[in-house]
């Protein structure tokens, strides 16, 4: 990852957007030595559409007979692990 200072990128910010999305680079912004920000490609669309999902999820493969086991343990874990709290939440 390639790491530039604030000052830098400001000078050469559209050279630096054009690199990171043509190239697919990530940049971290520095200032005094310190990563303050960083400048990354946006992912990539899914390449499932909506209209699509009914056979996409009929072509995954099928659970074992372990099936119930596996949701009781999803249960389980979901029971001994709390919450995160949302911060943009008021309570």
């Amino acid at each position: 990852m390639e790491r530039i200072s604030v000052t830098q990128a400001a000078r050469q910010f559209s050279d630096l957007l054009n690199r990171v999305f043509y190239q697919g680079i990530v940049v971290e912004l520095e200032r005094g030595n310190k990563a303050i920000a960083q400048i990354s490609p946006v992912t990539s669309e899914s390449s499932v559409k909506v209209k699509d999902l009914n056979r996409f999820f009929n072509e995954l493969p099928l659970l074992g007979d372990d099936a119930d086991d596996f949701a009781k343990d999803l249960a389980d874990i979901r029971k001994q692990i709390p919450l995160e709290k949302n911060q943009w939440e008021q309570n």
